[in-house]
């Protein structure tokens, strides 16, 4: 394994690129109901599903079957692009009067072409809807190419043969199963107010309420910050900046949490050493671009991520 030097000289070496994702920043309601197992923790912009409510939130159990490296960071990125290209340029194929908004119409023009996508794709039996079988096919699709599901096969998949033999698929089952039962217990401690074990009406409903709040607190938060023009709300290009900004502190907080050592929240040369040292090991948490293998270019990922963290929108 690399040595000490070897690993500064790459750490100096040239910047590589960086790919961007985007996803929908909503302008309508929260959802009705509060997230599921897929349930996102960091802090959130807020998006609209342009599904039409064909596929929900979902996490299934364990991702069917890994692609190779270079498959898995192009899988990633296509799942994040979506596959109607980037969040402006799919605004703007329903802007049809050109001011920057979506009216009423134009969004449900857009949820509606969205919706006879997912139908034409996952509809097998064309009955114009899907069918419990037919969403869970597409939920498992978009889980197994997200950059999630990829994580859990590279961690799961303890010989690298591409699919999960009876041992890993078992280690995976109680890792899912923990992940579920721990935030169910978050959720009790949080809601459960009369102390009865389980959530009441009375608890779900209070829990929406707090979502709902929080929901509008992040919408007006994201109008304070990128609405250029003072107008009071996000034009297309205004929403795609915050789309941007979003994911990137989204990404640049995900390397801080597994890789600021001594825990100060910010990068700096004991979280380096310990960074060396995990690499020197050829242990896993060094694999920093995730690609399965520990090699100089994690070196290179680590050094431009701590670059990224020092300039964070």
């Amino acid at each position: 394994m690399q040595s000490k030097p070897i690993v500064f000289a790459v750490l100096v070496a040239s910047a590589s690129a960086l790919g961007g994702v985007y996803f929908f920043i909503g302008s309508g309601d929260p959802p009705a109901e509060p997230m599921n197992s897929s349930e996102i923790t960091q802090p959130q912009i807020a998006f609209a599903d342009s599904t039409g409510g064909l596929v929900d939130s979902f996490e299934p159990k364990q991702p069917r079957q890994r692609s190779s490296a270079n498959q898995s960071r192009s899988n990633r990125n296509a799942t994040n692009n979506g596959s109607w290209g980037n969040f402006a340029e799919r605004m703007a194929q329903f802007d049809l009067d050109g001011d920057g908004f979506l009216s009423k119409e134009e969004r449900d023009a857009m949820r509606k072409a969205r919706r006879d996508e997912m139908l034409a794709k996952y509809d097998l039996d064309g009955d114009g809807e899907l069918s419990a079988e037919e969403r869970e096919a597409a939920k498992q699709e978009r889980f197994d190419n997200s950059e999630r599901g990829q994580a859990l096969m590279r961690q799961f998949d303890l010989d690298g043969d591409g699919v999960l033999n009876e041992q890993e698929q078992a280690q995976l089952d109680a890792y899912t199963q923990a992940q579920r039962e721990e935030r169910a217990a978050d959720r009790l401690a949080q809601y459960d107010r009369d102390g009865d074990g389980e959530l009441s009406q009375e608890e779900r409903q209070i829990q929406r309420e707090e979502r709902q709040a929080q929901w509008e607190q992040t919408r007006q938060e994201s109008t304070d910050e990128f609405d250029l023009d003072g107008d009071g709300k996000l034009n297309i290009e205004e929403r795609q900046n915050a789309i941007d900004a979003f994911l990137e502190r989204r990404e640049i907080d995900r390397f801080i949490n597994q890789y600021d050592a001594d825990g100060n929240g910010q990068m700096g040369a004991a979280d380096y050493d310990a960074f060396v040292a995990d690499y020197s090991a050829g242990n896993m948490s060094a694999d920093v671009n995730r690609d399965g293998v520990i090699d100089t270019q994690d070196i290179v990922a680590y050094r431009d991520m701590v670059t990224r963290s020092g300039n964070r929108p």
